[in-house]
């Protein structure tokens, strides 16, 4: 019975040029809480030997941060200061006698402390080369992913979505291996993403099977060229729910509290207990096999499941995650009547009569995501209008060189800073403003004849503040502009 666990991987551009890590606290957070405990896990499974398989869909967003020498240099001082302090509360609490303060105290630190030995001693300060590791030895499978993590149906320039995943395609294929899939940030689909992705020679996308038209999952959208593959979402809401699932137990760590010294609890807070939590990860880790074995006699002989993973609830809602995930590969690798696969073995038994067509949808089923708000419709309004000003100004800088071309490329990295899908996703996260400010003031520059000292100045304090995407195609911006669905 093959299963295929689909791991989701995004947190957005942060990265502060500073000394010291401003406002990187939840860069540095997914980092510690879930991207090296996940890279520990896969370790420790190789160290038993055992066969294990999952399909990452990470951000080139989270890819460059990871990369980022500054970002490393800002995360250790981030975890030093972390030990720094729970060390001085185990102090307190000793002093104070407060046993069960010190108990989590001392976990903490020694928690942050295993964090900063794996990321030094183990990985070398190289996440992302650890990653490519894991991706040579066939133990993960990596997706295209658009360039900025964007939600591609609120994209108003067609060219947008072109440029998003040719330049997702190059910096996976850079950092990681050609990838074969396609993932898309919240299920999103829009009609001509088919033809994108057949120019770049994916043979597969994951959507939310809310999302077909006719026909079913899986299917060919182009027959023997490209299929549709759908996630198995009641199985999903087990991982993710807050309300129906796992996450919610009340042994589980309280993420509203920023001390991490409570659970959950069922009324008021209780004193949070990492040993009975993780026992009850270990628990729900069966419940889930359990679950997985009772769907699959519900389901044709020798189909494949595909199970979506969103690791950013990991630092932000679920704690103990990780630990839960490596029980359930665990169980799954040696479990004979479960093979832990990739979403693309799909294809080698799929029909070539079983097609499938697609309708275009914003939101996956399950999302959180407010409904359309006249903040929204501001955000999407002024995003449109700065990729028409962008593809007009390429048109007439079809061929640009030397210092024009910098300016028009740091204009499209912030076009695909203000496309992140955290804006949509939290939308008074107002983060969008910053960005396409900065295009505003870069268009202004790009379109004189010259730049004088001051505006050298402001073009260079742009480019230390985003430093990101160093290959960029400007030109793929600029293709006729087409006007965005209506929703």
């Amino acid at each position: 019975m093959p299963i295929a666990f689909v791991i989701e991987v995004h947190v957005p551009y942060l990265r502060h040029p500073g000394r010291r890590p401003i406002g990187e606290e939840q860069l540095h957070t997914f980092t510690a809480q879930t991207l090296i405990p996940l890279l520990d896990l896969i370790g420790e499974l190789q160290r038993h030997h055992l066969p294990v398989t999952i399909t990452l869909a990470c951000s080139p967003v989270a890819l460059e941060q990871w990369r980022d020498p500054v970002v490393n240099k800002h995360f250790i001082q981030w975890l030093e200061s972390r030990i720094t302090h729970h060390q001085a509360e185990l102090t307190r609490f000793e002093a104070e006698g407060n046993r069960h303060g010190a108990y989590l105290a001392r976990f903490y630190l020694d928690w942050d402390r295993q964090i900063l030995r794996s990321f030094t001693n183990r990985y070398h300060r190289n996440l992302v080369g650890r990653l490519q590791e894991l991706v040579i030895a066939d133990i993960i499978i990596p997706l295209c992913v658009p360039a900025s993590h964007a939600i591609l149906p609120l994209l108003g320039h067609e060219s947008m979505v072109r440029a998003q995943l040719e330049h997702g395609l190059l910096y996976i294929s850079r950092y990681l291996k050609r990838p074969e899939g396609l993932w898309l940030p919240a299920y999103a689909w829009r009609a001509g993403i088919e033809h994108i992705a057949l120019d770049l020679d994916l043979r597969y996308v994951i959507v939310d099977p809310d999302s077909v038209g006719q026909g079913q999952l899986p299917g060919w959208l182009i027959p023997k060229r490209l299929a549709a593959i759908g996630i198995e979402n009641e199985l999903a809401r087990h991982i993710w729910s807050t309300e129906l699932g796992y996450p919610g137990d009340p042994l589980y760590r309280n993420p509203a509290d920023p001390t991490g010294y409570t659970a959950n609890g069922s009324g008021s807070p209780q004193p949070y207990d990492p040993y009975d939590a993780l026992r009850r990860a270990q628990e729900h880790a069966n419940h889930f096999v359990e679950q997985l074995l009772y769907r699959f006699t519900q389901l044709p002989p020798d189909t494949t499941i595909v199970v979506p993973i969103d690791a950013r609830l990991w630092s932000s809602n679920w704690f103990e995650g990780p630990t839960w995930f490596q029980a359930v590969l665990t169980r799954c690798a040696t479990d004979t009547r479960l093979l832990l696969t990739q979403p693309g073995t799909i294809l080698n038994h799929l029909p070539g009569t079983s097609t499938v067509s697609l309708q275009t949808r914003l939101w996956h089923s399950d999302c959180d995501a407010d409904l359309p708000s006249p903040l929204h419709h501001r955000y999407r309004e002024l995003l449109h209008q700065a990729e028409q000003y962008f593809a007009e100004l390429v048109a007439h800088n079809p061929a640009a060189e030397g210092l024009r071309e910098r300016v028009l490329s740091q204009a499209a990295r912030e076009l695909l800073l203000a496309e992140m899908s955290d804006w949509v996703e939290d939308i008074h996260n107002l983060g969008w403003q910053r960005y396409l400010g900065r295009f505003d003031q870069i268009l202004a520059l790009a379109r004189q004849e010259s730049l004088s000292a001051t505006d050298l100045f402001a073009l260079e304090q742009i480019e230390s503040q985003d430093a990101i995407f160093p290959v960029l195609n400007y030109r793929l911006f600029g293709e006729k502009y087409h006007q965005p669905p209506k929703f």
